[in-house]
């Protein structure tokens, strides 16, 4: 459904219904300060407003400068007053190096420290003429060097300094920013969210694990998460094309270390704040909403205590979302058949039929989340649920592997696939499964010879977890209950670069589970998830968590059709060793005689 709608983000309208939004903290006019936005009641969602930028264009003259600045250069003491210097009181350059060995003339290098060779950075840098260097800690160069806490944060606000002086605006008060923040399903409420903007239809850029888009071009690339620097020219990429929205994941160990602290929110979503609190630092919830503006709004599961109560204290305005529960915007679950979800959309006096037929009826809570977000930003709920409604699988996230052949698909058991990833993860996969188990009495009765064989076994779920060596041994503990309590039948293996551990590995899984012969060990991951196929029923459900390669877009797009093809080729297998083509005519045409 496509209509003509006012693309307003209507913040007063909002406030009435949810509370007031109250200003929680003074702004600092110190360079990494995000600039409040005033956003009218009715703002086109491609115009954005220009907010008072004098305090944080206001930069301190250096008293003395070693270097005598030239046409076209900048200062790096006007741009990052708070940095030190070391060899100098100011680095005067014209651009920024992507490395030392590709460095020209009057360029800024960056020294990342344990990722750039110090020795061979400083040839470089002397031998090319560089301007001076970008540090965190002090080099043996007869260079200027400007020493700074995280160098990733500087050249987030170079890139922020440099948006300004070219468009007057800050990158991220160009557009309207939507931050995901949670333990699970932060790329699928993402990309739910963007379906139900881009029907708007407005232009909208997305960052996920999955791929990135500026709202013109998608891309799966090599690159890992987006932060810093790298996200600053995400946004103005995604401006300069025309785009209206920008949608991205906010990695929780990134949040921690202020990678985000150069954009501002126009709204945060919450997706699960299930884990336990910390001695050591703020949470990933509580940075995040640091990054909300004073007019923003927070939307959050009405049954998220602990974070609704930290938007309390700061004063926020809040829009709560659940599933089968009282909230602002709820999602009525009426059942899961066949994999399709169907349900009811309410909100206020207003509701909507929808039917989805993403993760096999698992996240609910993520089209909860993206609904309520549609009606923040002013939609009908009719066009949101035709939205979400048109959303497919996506890979790795409770993905269906189904094949093309009937027969094949009939007389093999079902198989889904899934990144996981954690164990708060792989109980959520699990327990969304548990409640959609196939009853012992199927409606239809099979046509396939094989499968109605099977027809008196109760369904079962196969669990084929891979296991990493980055998980430590309370995780690797806490999923060995998981495997014992929460699947009929249990496959432990690993990840392909992880098979010299896997005794060690495994060893720390069985020390949480009470009966450790329940379990099959099996090292390769394809031989393990063959071994399941071959054993189970067609009435079955195979589950396979984990093992993909989640550093980058592309290597985990890689892993993700590797898996699948190592699926379906099972399935025919399976279906050809059990269920020969059928010679004889399985259906009698009614005759009546005479």
């Amino acid at each position: 459904m496509h209509h003509s709608i006012n693309r307003s983000f209507e913040f007063s309208n909002i406030r009435e219904h949810f509370g007031s939004g109250v200003s929680r903290r003074s702004v600092s006019v110190a360079s990494t300060a995000v600039v409040p936005k005033t956003l009218r009641t009715s703002v086109d969602l491609h115009d954005r407003i220009s907010a008072d930028l004098d305090s944080e264009c206001e930069t301190a003259e250096p008293s003395q400068t070693v270097q005598t600045a030239t046409a076209g250069t900048r200062s790096l003491a006007s741009l990052l007053p708070n940095s030190r210097f070391f060899s100098g009181r100011d680095v005067h350059f014209c651009s920024i190096a992507e490395s030392a060995a590709t460095c020209e003339p009057g360029q800024l290098v960056v020294y990342r420290i344990g990722l750039d060779s110090p020795e061979e950075l400083i040839c470089d840098a002397l031998a090319h003429g560089a301007a001076g260097i970008l540090t965190e800690q002090i080099l043996p160069v007869p260079l200027p060097q400007c020493i700074v806490a995280d160098t990733d944060r500087a050249l987030a606000e170079l890139a922020a300094q440099d948006s300004i002086a070219e468009n007057g605006l800050r990158p991220d008060q160009r557009l309207l920013t939507i931050g995901i923040v949670g333990e699970n399903g932060k790329g699928t409420t993402a990309l739910c969210l963007a379906t139900i903007l881009r029907d708007i239809p407005c232009r909208v850029a997305y960052q996920t694990d999955l791929g990135h888009s500026d709202g013109i071009t998608k891309e799966v690339s090599e690159q890992t998460k987006l932060t810093g620097a790298s996200l600053m020219d995400h946004l103005s990429q995604a401006a300069d094309a025309g785009a209206a929205v920008s949608i991205f994941e906010l990695d929780s160990n990134v949040l921690r270390r202020g990678g985000y602290d150069q954009i501002g929110l126009d709204v945060l979503v919450i997706t699960s704040n299930s884990s336990a609190r910390s001695d050591f630092g703020p949470s990933a919830v509580h940075c995040a909403l640091e990054r909300v503006r004073n007019d923003g709004v927070v939307v959050v599961g009405n049954e998220d205590r602990r974070s609704k109560r930290a938007i309390s204290e700061l004063g926020l305005t809040t829009l709560t979302y659940g599933v089968n529960i009282s909230a602002d915007v709820s999602l009525q679950t009426i059942g899961v058949q066949d994999g399709v979800l169907t349900g009811m959309i309410r909100h206020e006096m207003n509701s909507a039929m929808m039917e989805s037929h993403l993760g096999q009826g698992v996240f609910t809570a993520s089209l909860a989340a993206a609904a309520a977000v549609g009606v923040a930003t002013n939609n009908p709920l009719v066009q949101i649920a035709e939205s979400l409604s048109e959303l497919r699988d996506l890979p790795g996230r409770c993905q269906c592997i189904v094949s093309d052949d009937w027969n094949v698909s009939q007389a093999s058991p079902r198989m889904l696939l899934d990144v996981a990833g954690s164990p708060h993860r792989m109980e959520f996969i699990l327990d969304s499964l548990s409640g959609q188990r196939q009853s012992s009495s199927p409606d239809v009765i099979s046509m396939n010879p094989h499968a109605r064989a099977h027809i008196s076994n109760p369904a079962k779920v196969w669990c084929v977890l891979s296991i990493s060596s980055g998980d430590n041994e309370e995780t690797l503990a806490r999923y060995g209950r998981l495997l014992e309590t929460m699947a009929d039948h249990c496959v432990l293996t690993c990840e392909p670069s992880s098979k010299e551990r896997f005794l060690r590995l495994s060893h720390c899984v069985l020390d949480g589970v009470d009966d450790c012969a329940a379990i099959r060990l099996v090292a390769d991951q394809d031989r393990a998830i063959a071994w399941a196929a071959h054993a189970a029923s067609p009435r079955d459900t195979i589950v396979v968590l984990g093992g993909v390669d989640r550093a980058a877009p592309h290597t985990q797009r890689q892993d993700l059709q590797r898996l699948q093809d190592l699926m379906t080729g099972l399935q025919r297998q399976v279906a050809g060793t059990v269920a020969k083509p059928v010679s004889q005519t399985m259906l009698k045409v009614y005759q009546p005689e005479g």
